[in-house]
């Protein structure tokens, strides 16, 4: 399960959370203390940090990681119906 530990007030986390929005992704909002952030992933660590399972991701990874998750729903909700998909180099079915 996807969290998203954040601060009340972020911009930063409110374009995550629009960006999971955008993806019909599910995911668990934290709004957690940004002392117990460092305390629970690192006292390098700042807010936002989105968690997935053992997986860990705050700072300069996130846009990564958010385009890792986008190219993964679009390939989950391309094969979630009936139909065939003809790409310049394979054709799915």
């Amino acid at each position: 399960m996807i969290k998203l530990y954040r601060k009340e007030n972020s911009r930063q986390a409110d374009a995550i959370e629009a960006g999971f929005r955008d993806m019909i992704l599910g995911y668990d909002r934290v709004i957690i203390a940004e002392q117990d952030a460092r305390q629970m992933f690192g006292a390098k660590t700042s807010l936002p940090v989105i968690t997935n399972n053992e997986k860990t991701v705050s700072g300069e990874e996130i846009p990564t990681y958010i385009e890792e998750l986008r190219d993964l729903m679009r390939d989950w909700q391309k094969f979630q119906v009936d139909a065939c998909y003809v790409d310049e180099d394979e054709r799915f079915c």
